[in-house]
């Protein structure tokens, strides 16, 4: 059973016994109304009567009804007391309500995403394979790369979150709570520029950001800052990325991983690394392999926390001379040490003739002795 059904359950309990608690309050206020009635006219009885004996069994039997009066109040209050504490049981259980139904309906949002990327993949690799059949040529070309050069590190670092969303749900207390599907890929980016920052040769590394990219944007950053390595971070699933629409749109551009790939390879100096910093973006390395010699992705989905995590831990490594290997492995085992989920997401693929353990993409000026 959901957990929204479980608390709909202990909601309708709690309102039912709610209803009980009530109808004690009016029977026992009836009561007591009826016996404070019973007990002043017979003191009233005691009053007018001459005779002592009479005025005595009247004054007995108002006495009774006052005990019934005092009988009848002490249940009010109990039940009153019981009403508050239910009262306030309500309102807990259906701000626990609001925030698991948000929480189902996100769960439900991620998992038909998921359902659609399958769906995608499947139709994808079905047009791969018809477009094969029908046209054996590669639809985009293997570039060599050369070897680093000694010169600064070039990142070219595209950040995009077309599809955040927002949702707000207002409690029975009248406080408001907003939830949304938003990522903090700026607070990403913050983190890796301060890792770099605290690295021993943070001078020999440079990040362009691009935010909000669009696909113009990532030609122009290849055309304008010859990029050694690319990266993205943002959503993505089976089929390819997800950057933001060139018509200003609210929903993203989907982008596919054999687009992605000839997009890198229309420059005379393709990255020598892509990072896909989003969700089940390793599907997309064979792709990219035609026109990138080493690529890093997620294997699956990855969230907010673990991806900042492996952002700022990679770079440090890189900006400190170490391989590309090393500085992947670095990432790993500091998600790892944080507890963190997802911390096995991050996987590497390069072509068979690169050794990620001997790629070294900054270069440390040489040291010179006496």
């Amino acid at each position: 059973m959901a957990r929204s059904d479980t608390l709909r359950s202990e909601i309708a309990r709690l309102e039912a016994r709610k209803g009980d608690l009530a109808r004690d309050v009016a029977k026992h206020e009836k009561e007591a109304a009826t016996a404070r009635e019973a007990a002043g006219k017979k003191r009233e009885q005691s009053g007018r009567t001459k005779s002592a004996s009479t005025a005595r069994s009247a004054l007995t039997a108002a006495g009774r009804e006052d005990k019934k009066v005092v009988t009848a109040e002490q249940k009010i209050a109990a039940a009153r007391k019981q009403l508050g504490t239910i009262e306030k049981s309500l309102a807990s259980k259906k701000s626990s309500l609001s925030t698991a139904e948000v929480s189902e309906r996100r769960a439900a949002q991620t998992t038909q995403r998921q359902a659609d990327s399958r769906r995608r993949r499947e139709e994808l690799s079905h047009a791969r394979e018809v477009g094969r059949l029908n046209n054996p040529a590669p639809q985009v070309r293997y570039i060599q790369v050369r070897p680093p050069e000694p010169e600064k590190l070039r990142v070219l670092y595209l950040t995009a979150n077309p599809d955040a969303t927002e949702t707000t749900i207002t409690r029975p207390d009248g406080s408001v709570e907003e939830y949304g599907t938003w990522l903090r890929v700026d607070h990403e980016v913050r983190e890796v520029k301060k890792a770099i920052r605290g690295s021993k040769y943070r001078d020999l590394i440079e990040v362009e950001h691009a935010p909000a990219a669009t696909v113009a944007d990532l030609i122009d950053g290849l055309n304008d800052h010859r990029p050694h390595i690319v990266h993205f971070s943002g959503h993505a699933g089976l089929t390819g990325l997800l950057m933001e629409n060139e018509a200003g749109d609210e929903d993203g551009a989907d982008v596919e991983f054999t687009l992605l790939a000839r997009v890198l390879g229309a420059t005379d100096t393709p990255p020598r690394l892509v990072v896909l910093n989003a969700c089940e973006s390793l599907a997309g390395a064979d792709d990219l392999l035609q026109t990138v010699p080493v690529v890093i992705g997620m294997s699956d989905t990855i969230n907010d926390t673990s991806a900042i995590v492996f952002a700022g831990a990679f770079y440090a490594a890189v900006s400190s001379a170490q391989s590309v290997a090393t500085a992947l492995e670095q990432a790993k085992v500091l998600m790892f040490a944080a507890s963190l989920d997802g911390a096995d997401l991050p996987e590497l693929r390069a072509r068979e003739d690169v050794d990620p353990a001997t790629l070294v993409l900054v270069t440390p000026p040489a040291i010179t002795t006496t």
